[in-house]
């Protein structure tokens, strides 16, 4: 039976349509019949005015607009899907996800994180914006993973996600931002760059940019997805999340 992904984005995708289309293309392509993705995103006018980048630097915000989605994961669950994908740098409330459900749970931050442990020594993580990339450095805190994260550092200047996904069909600018800003962090070390946010890192994959000379560039989505059927595989085997300490169930 063919493994089922419920796929969570943050972002009102009703407002980015590309983005949703992009992620369902890639994952056709690259997960082929072993897997389906089903995207999911936030209601239209979650946030307002804002884009999410700009509201979840609140943590008030962040807390009232993403703790239902410790709901959905357990939907997901409902509905008989085989892992639930946290599709946010943010990671927001992945813990008591964890909790609340038996079916993995995995975050891109997570699996980028651990997929670039494996492909070099030194990771750089390169955000849309000021506010995500500050997420992000909280999220590696919290992975315990400083030793193994050179930076992590944002475009310059930032760019929300409508105006990412403005750019998506003639990202060459965006490109070259990107491009060098990772130049600047493989001159200090990184040999492994990691596109640290969802509409930025869809682009990116589209567009088949898999290294920056010779540094390896993380395609995120893959990563997520690969370490969720490795973790289904595992379930499947009687091997599924720890219940002492972190992910104690009540």
């Amino acid at each position: 039976m063919q493994i089922r992904i419920w796929h969570q984005s943050v972002n009102e995708l009703s407002r980015i349509e590309a983005y949703k289309r992009g992620i369902e293309a890639h994952a056709g392509a690259f997960l082929g019949s072993e897997a389906s993705v089903h995207v999911h995103g936030l209601p239209e006018g979650t946030y307002g005015a804002l884009s999410p980048s700009d509201a979840l630097g609140n943590a008030y915000t962040y807390h009232r607009v993403l703790s239902p989605l410790v709901e959905m994961a357990v939907e997901a669950e409902r509905q008989g899907y085989d892992a639930f994908v946290m599709g946010s740098f943010s990671e927001p409330f992945l813990r008591e996800m964890r909790t609340a459900v038996d079916i993995p749970v995995v975050s891109l931050t997570e699996a980028a994180l651990l997929t670039g442990c494996s492909l070099g020594s030194q990771i750089g993580l390169i955000s849309n914006a000021p506010n995500v990339a500050y997420m992000t450095r909280l999220s590696v805190a919290k992975h315990h993973l400083e030793a193994r994260v050179l930076e992590v550092t944002s475009l310059t200047p930032g760019m929300d996600e409508y105006e990412l996904i403005a750019a998506r069909d003639n990202p060459a600018a965006l490109i070259e931002a990107f491009t060098r800003t990772a130049r600047d962090l493989i001159a200090r070390g990184a040999d492994v760059i990691v596109p640290a946010e969802g509409v930025m890192a869809e682009i990116f994959a589209r567009e088949g940019l898999k290294r920056i000379d010779d540094a390896a560039v993380v395609d995120v989505f893959a990563a997520a997805w690969s370490h969720a059927l490795s973790l289904v595989r595992l379930s499947h085997a009687g091997i599924g999340t720890s219940r002492a300490w972190l992910y104690r169930r009540g």
